[in-house]
């Protein structure tokens, strides 16, 4: 891989991961990010919004390109037990014990996992960071960059890590397939008044579910799924909010201070092609939003690079980028109709459909599906 020029739009945690990965192989690397994380460290006790759960695969291998060195340690949290209740009331636990792990996987703010990330980029010699300049076009048959300054950059390998509205997908002819799910995804960061368990649950309604990450033993996020209209009024009046998050939340952790408070839009996108005029790649959103109720949506980003990397290093380019087209686009495409079952069945108040989820969880429950199940939540 000494000999792969590889130019990547968009440093998130995606593509600085992607780039480090790279760079680590030997590759020369030129990454594209207009807006860089900041060196200095954030002291604000309170944890921001925009938080991750990682798996522990991907979490191991993330260590494995040296950010335990970097990352601050007081913005990630292990957790070793999750937790999915249906609307029947049935229920279903996984716990660190059964896959012989310490850890499910961890929280993390993305901000600290972006400034360790980079702070591995900042001292390798074969990487080039550009922050003042952004990506214009390019062409593939020269396999030629252009920057917003006039800049040309040549490359073996372009990598639109750059989010669900992708400028390399765009440049490059991509469509994608979704939809909207009409509904909203409301975070809030709160303080409890008792300890919390190590464990991320969830427990699903039939407007949406809900759910808790464990940030500190005091500390939490708050995650409430539902319909646009019904979040949308409720940020409008600061009292209803708090109303309506103890209300649901104070029955499972007690009183609770809200301390930040946020929401966003859901959509479900896949781009049709991962890959264009053999040079050209998507990963991470640029490639996939799913709905963010399992998590797993840096998790399918990290796997993405992974894959990549691993079918470059077996196959020549041509043939590794169809490899990784077929594996991941059939991968994720999977996580997200798995995603659709389990947001519109499992919410369903229909009795026929209670006692489909319950029945399913029952199954589920059975020790070589569980097993199974545990495997997917630790990413192997």
């Amino acid at each position: 891989m000494e000999q792969l020029s590889v130019l990547i739009n968009g440093g998130g945690m995606v593509g600085a991961a992607a780039a480090l990965a790279f760079a680590q192989k030997g590759a020369q690397v030129t990454l594209l990010e207009p807006k860089p994380p900041s060196v200095e460290e954030n002291t604000d006790p309170e944890w921001d919004l925009r938080i991750s759960s990682v798996n522990n695969s991907n979490w191991q291998w993330l260590l494995g390109l040296g950010i335990g060195e970097d990352v601050r340690h007081s913005r990630v949290f292990d957790y070793d037990r999750l937790t999915v209740t249906s609307i029947s009331g049935t229920s279903l636990s996984f716990h660190a014990d059964e896959a012989g792990l310490s850890k499910l996987g961890v929280m993390v703010e993305n901000n600290a996992l972006q400034q360790a990330l980079w702070a591995q980029l900042r001292a390798l010699k074969n990487e080039s960071l550009i922050t003042d300049d952004k990506l214009e076009g390019f062409d593939t048959l020269s396999r030629t960059a252009f920057l917003n300054k006039g800049e040309h950059l040549n490359y073996d390998l372009l990598l639109g890590c750059d989010g669900a509205h992708s400028k390399v997908a765009q440049a490059a002819g991509i469509d994608y397939r979704g939809w909207d799910y009409d509904q909203r995804c409301l975070l809030a960061n709160v303080r409890v008044e008792k300890p919390i368990a190590a464990e991320t649950w969830e427990v699903f309604r039939s407007q949406g579910p809900y759910a808790l990450l464990p940030l500190t033993e005091n500390q939490a996020c708050l995650i409430d799924y539902s319909k646009r209209d019904d979040i949308t009024a409720l940020e409008k009046d600061k009292r209803a909010l708090e109303s309506h998050l103890k209300q649901t939340f104070a029955p499972h952790i007690g009183d609770f201070k809200l301390l930040k408070s946020a929401s966003f839009a859901l959509q479900r996108k896949h781009a049709c092609h991962y890959v264009k005029d053999g040079s050209v790649v998507l990963l991470g959103d640029a490639a996939h939003s799913i709905h963010p109720m399992a998590g797993q949506g840096v998790n399918l980003g990290f796997a993405d690079v992974r894959c990549l990397i691993e079918t470059l290093e077996q196959y020549s380019q041509s043939t590794a980028l169809v490899e990784y087209e077929r594996t991941r686009r059939r991968e994720n495409a999977k996580m997200m109709r798995m995603m659709d079952a389990i947001q519109f069945g499992w919410r369903d108040s229909n009795p026929i459909m209670q006692l489909a989820t319950s029945a399913s969880l029952k199954v589920a429950g059975l020790p070589w599906v569980k097993r199974w199940l545990l495997q997917q939540a630790v990413g192997k």
